[in-house]
């Protein structure tokens, strides 16, 4: 019909500037509406087929294909265009809410994808992968409550979710939840991140043995995990074991020569050990491979100090401490260098800060003594020579005490029970104020049967530390075996009280309770068990048994 009609060129009516712009305006916002081009970016070319389809019949699933299509593309603001046409015709679907959400959080637009997420979930919140999403958005838009009820939201729907399981269990360590955490992981299949996280929060809990059992029950089922051999070799450590945190660090290091965290921990242990000539090749390996890593310039600075190259010391670290400020062994072998360079002023502000921060060795406190005679501190440096006196004493008593423990340890791995007893008391009374071990020798006397000794032991171990919630739970044991249910209740109330995730502890505890009738309050306290553990079949017995006691006693 417009072929037919005769307009000369004299007859038509040109365009004025502002109406070309109007119409260029309108054309713009049609195209960019109907997923033709983006304002900021390259055209959104639809492929043919999709094209043909959306211009004969438009329909959601039909801009659902096409969104897609551009985020398979990568093409994430021409995906959200053609999921928001898909919502117009269809804006009850909880799916298209959730490709919109997922889009933008994968375009980075963490706040703008919330909203379609939220709405999806309302729509039907049976379905996982939009409280995934919007977990994994709260968490890094640093809101943990509403990850964390997304976490769990998840959960409910599919328990074995990997994604949920290791989200949640950050987000309790994140709020130090160390008891949620235990109780969340007691029974979950573990792999390597989640059997740290257990072992991460057992340590928080005080309970390092328990901690070094998780560990090395997942590196059964993956005895080739780098990952799972550090955290056992740091906590191997921790409990002073380091013989076994080497050995263990030395075949996981030739496992994996080239790898950079194996190399770390193997040198951790060999210069914990002093076994310096091991050391040098792996130090220098490092160096060469992670040279400005904490750890490499740490580790290298004390062995070059041991060597004597205190300057190639003084340089790596003051570099560590720069990393991470406030290690008092940093700041102890730093200021020993200083020393050795004739820098005393220097070197009297580390070694101070060293003491300050905790530092025990006797090497700091002489060379802390020879600087104040230095700088001409006479008294000063006398009173130094004393505390460094009683640190050689001190220092000589723990290397003995952790001598006699090792032996112990091989003579009970042997079956010489008798000989572990004896061992185990030489080394508690080297160091009698160390309390772990002190708790060893108590459960070796459990072995061999002497339950006087092993209350005697008991005893001073948790007046040495109270926090040891093994020892004060088996004393608790101890004293209800006797007949004692007052102090077996104080005994299990101070377990609990030092770590919440200590099942037994609140089983014991309800017991005791139990026994003296104080129903309301021993049901409080197997409802804690079954909480941490809901299939224990000892606190599933214990709250029958209390419930069928409690039926029996008179009403009021």
């Amino acid at each position: 019909m417009f072929a037919s009609r005769n307009l000369s060129p004299a007859r038509r009516t040109p365009f004025s500037r502002r109406t070309l712009i109007l119409l260029l305006i309108g054309f713009l916002a049609w195209t960019i509406r109907d997923g033709l081009c983006s304002p900021a970016s390259a055209p959104c070319t639809k492929p043919p087929a999709i094209a043909r389809r959306l211009r004969a019949h438009p329909d959601a699933q039909t801009w659902i294909e096409l969104g897609n299509w551009f985020g398979d593309r990568k093409q994430f603001a021409c995906a959200q265009q053609a999921f928001r046409s898909g919502l117009r015709l269809d804006p009850n679907s909880a799916q298209i809410d959730y490709l919109l959400g997922l889009s933008l959080y994968e375009s980075q637009d963490f706040k703008d994808a919330v909203a379609p997420l939220q709405r999806s979930i309302h729509t039907d919140p049976t379905v996982l992968k939009p409280h995934l999403v919007l977990a994994s958005i709260f968490t890094r838009l640093t809101e943990p409550e509403e990850a964390e009820a997304e976490w769990r939201a998840a959960l409910g729907i599919d328990p074995a979710s990997s994604m949920a399981l290791h989200g949640l269990s950050q987000a309790l360590l994140a709020r130090e939840d160390f008891a949620d955490e235990i109780a969340f992981l007691h029974n979950a299949t573990l792999d390597e991140d989640l059997a740290i996280d257990l072992a991460v929060a057992y340590s928080r809990e005080g309970q390092l043995e328990v901690a070094v059992n998780a560990i090395a029950q997942a590196m059964e089922s993956s005895p080739d995990s780098i990952r799972l051999s550090n955290a056992l070799v740091a906590l191997y450590i921790k409990v002073s074991r380091t013989l076994d945190a080497e050995h263990l660090a030395q075949k996981t290091y030739q496992a994996h020569p080239d790898d950079v965290s194996a190399q770390t921990s193997y040198l951790r242990t060999l210069v914990l050990n002093g076994d310096w000539d091991p050391a040098k090749p792996v130090g220098d390996k490092l160096l060469a491979e992670a040279p400005h890593a904490y750890d490499t310039l740490y580790l290298n600075g004390v062995m070059e100090r041991q060597a004597g190259d205190f300057a190639a010391a003084r340089d790596h670290l003051t570099e560590a401490l720069a990393i991470h400020p406030g290690q008092q062994s940093v700041e102890a072998n730093l200021g020993i260098a200083l020393s050795r360079l004739h820098d005393p002023a220097d070197a009297k502000a580390h070694l101070e800060k060293a003491l300050e921060l905790g530092n025990s060795e006797p090497e700091t406190h002489f060379e802390l003594a020879s600087v104040l005679r230095a700088l001409g501190q006479t008294d000063e440096a006398k009173q130094e020579m004393l505390r460094y006196q009683q640190a050689v004493k001190d220092k000589d008593s723990t290397t003995l005490a952790v001598s006699k423990a090792a032996e112990a340890a091989q003579a009970l791995a042997k079956g010489d029970t008798q000989h572990g007893v004896d061992l185990y008391k030489e080394a508690f009374a080297a160091a009698p104020q160390n309390a772990l071990i002190g708790y060893r020798l108590a459960t070796t006397l459990d072995q061999a049967g002497d339950t006087d000794g092993e209350q005697s032991v008991l005893e001073k171990v948790v007046a040495i530390d109270p926090t040891i919630a093994l020892a004060q739970n088996q004393l608790g044991y101890l004293e209800s075996r006797r007949g004692d249910y007052t102090s077996a209740e104080s005994h299990f109330r101070q377990a609990v009280a030092s770590a919440p995730a200590f099942t037994q502890a609140w089983i014991s505890l309800a017991a005791t309770l139990g026994m003296e009738s104080r129903f309301p309050e021993a049901e409080q306290a197997v409802a804690s068990a079954l909480r941490l553990d809901p299939q224990n079949s000892e606190a599933q017995q214990l709250s029958h048994d209390l419930a069928a006691a409690q039926s029996q006693q008179p009403h009021n």
